[in-house]
C-alpha cells in the first residue's frame, strides 16, 4: 500500500502518530485483537467454575499474561519501527566516506542500472537519505532501521524501536497458550470427557459443577485455537532467540550469510555495551524486558544506532551534499582538465572496486563511459571554436 495517511494517523513522513493503513494488516491485527479477548472470556466463563486450582491459574497467570500480550500488541502496531525521517542527514563521522562512496540504482529514464558517486539514497522516499542498516518496506512506504520483517499479525513493519513489543507479544501468546491448554486438561479430566459412551459414569458428568455440556463447543474451539498459536508463537519465539543473541536482524542475517554485504562489518551491532533489541543499559536481561515499556537507548550511542542525523529544525526535504566551490571554479577555469581530473577520479573509484568488475555495467564502467562521451564532445567543438578564431583573426588583419 505504501505511505498512506487519515488525519493525524498514517506512515507518511507527515503523520503525528503511527499506524499502518494497509487494509490486510488491519484485518490481521483485528483478528489478534478478536482470539485474545475471545480466549480470556472463554476461558474465564467455561473452565474455572468450582475449581480452586483452575481459578488460582486463570486468575494469577492467565488474565496477566493476556493483558500483557494486548498491551505489547498495541505498542508493537502504533509504535514507529524506526522509519528514517524526511531531511535526514548521514552521520558526520560517516558523511566524507558515504559521499565519495559508489551507490547502484535503477535508472529510470533509460532503463537498466547505473552506478554514482554520493549517499545512499532511497527512491521510493523521494530520495531521502538511507543510512546503512535501513531497508525500505513496501507495505508502510518507509526506510526502517534494522528492519526484521513486515508482521500482519501486528499490522506493522518490525524495525529497531518495536522489535522488543514484537517478541513480548509472541512470549505472552505462548504463555497464555501454555497456561490454557492447562485449565482444558483440567476441565477434560475433572469432566470425564475421556469416559467412552456407555461407561457407568457417562452421563453423571451432567452432576459435575460446572460441567455443562452446553460449552463443549467453546471448550473444543478454544482448545483448536490453542493449539494453534502455541506452536506457532513457540517456532516463531526460538527463531526470535537468534535476533536477540546477535543483535542482528532477519534481513542482516540473510544478507550476510549470502555474501550481500560491501563488508563483514555491514550490519555489525554498533555496541556491546547493551541489547539492540531490548535497550537499556546493560546487555544481560534486565526486568524492563519484560515490560512493554518504550525503547530506550543511551544518549552517546543513540545517533549511531539509527545511522543518521535528524532534528525538527532540519529541513523538510531530501538532504543535500555540502558542494565542493573549490573543485567547481578550478574545474570551471581549467575546462577540459577539470574534465580529465573528474575522469580521473571515476577511474580511481573502479581501482578501489577491484578488477572483478563490480564497477562495470554491460562491459563498461557507467561513470567513466559519460566521462568519456563529454571528452569526446568537447574535443570535437575544440577544433571549431579554433577555426572560427582563425577567421577573426585574419578579418581583423585584413581590416
Amino acid at each position: 500500500m505504501g505511505r498512506s495517511s487519515i488525519g493525524s494517523l498514517g506512515t507518511d513522513f507527515t503523520s503525528q502518530h503511527w499506524l499502518s493503513l494497509d487494509p490486510c494488516g488491519l484485518i490481521c491485527l483485528t483478528f489478534s485483537y478478536c482470539l485474545h479477548l475471545f480466549a480470556l472470556f472463554a476461558s474465564g466463563f467455561t473452565l474455572i467454575a468450582h475449581h480452586l486450582l483452575a481459578q488460582l491459574l486463570y486468575g494469577l497467570l492467565y488474565v496477566p499474561f493476556s493483558l500483557l500480550a494486548l498491551w505489547s500488541l498495541f505498542m508493537a502496531s502504533t509504535t514507529d519501527p524506526g522509519a528514517v525521517p524526511m531531511g535526514a542527514r548521514p552521520l558526520p563521522v560517516n558523511l566524507s566516506a558515504e559521499s565519495d562512496s559508489i551507490q547502484t540504482e535503477r535508472d529510470v529514464q533509460r532503463g537498466g542500472l547505473m552506478r554514482r558517486r554520493g549517499i545512499r539514497r532511497c527512491r521510493k522516499c523521494n530520495d531521502n537519505y538511507k543510512p546503512s542498516r535501513a531497508h525500505h518496506d513496501s507495505v508502510t512506504g518507509r526506510c526502517v532501521v534494522k528492519m526484521d520483517h513486515y508482521c500482519p499479525w501486528v499490522g506493522n513493519a518490525v524495525g529497531i524501536m518495536n522489535h522488543k513489543f514484537f517478541i513480548l507479544f509472541i512470549l505472552y501468546t505462548l504463555l497464555t497458550a501454555i497456561v490454557s491448554l492447562t485449565l482444558i486438561i483440567i476441565r477434560v479430566i475433572r469432566c470425564e470427557y475421556y469416559t467412552p459412551p456407555g461407561a457407568s459414569n457417562y452421563n453423571d458428568q451432567q452432576h459435575h459443577e460446572g460441567c455443562n455440556s452446553n460449552h463443549t463447543t467453546i471448550v473444543f474451539i478454544l482448545g483448536i485455537i490453542t493449539i494453534l498459536f502455541f506452536f506457532f508463537t513457540f517456532c516463531m519465539l526460538l527463531e526470535q532467540t537468534e535476533a536477540i543473541s546477535t543483535n542482528m536482524s532477519k534481513i542482516a542475517r540473510m544478507k550476510t550469510r549470502s555474501g550481500m554485504v560491501s563488508h563483514p562489518n555491514e550490519y555489525a551491532p554498533v555496541a556491546t555495551e547493551f541489547n539492540e533489541v531490548f535497550g537499556g543499559h546493560t546487555p544481560s536481561l534486565s526486568w524492563h524486558w519484560l515490560i512493554p515499556l518504550k525503547v530506550k537507548f543511551p544518549e552517546w550511542a543513540l545517533d549511531n544506532i539509527m545511522g543518521y542525523e535528524w532534528d525538527v529544525t532540519f529541513d523538510n526535504m531530501p538532504y543535500q551534499e555540502p558542494v565542493d566551490t573549490d573543485e567547481d571554479s578550478c574545474s570551471t577555469a581549467s575546462g577540459r582538465s577539470g574534465m580529465s581530473s573528474l575522469g580521473g577520479r571515476a577511474s580511481e573509484g573502479n581501482d578501489r572496486l577491484g578488477p572483478d568488475g563490480l564497477g562495470q555495467l554491460g562491459g563498461m564502467d557507467v561513470e567513466t563511459g559519460l566521462d568519456q562521451e563529454l571528452l569526446n564532445e568537447e574535443e570535437r567543438s575544440t577544433p571549431s571554436k579554433r577555426s572560427n578564431g582563425a577567421k577573426k583573426r585574419s578579418s581583423a588583419v585584413t581590416s
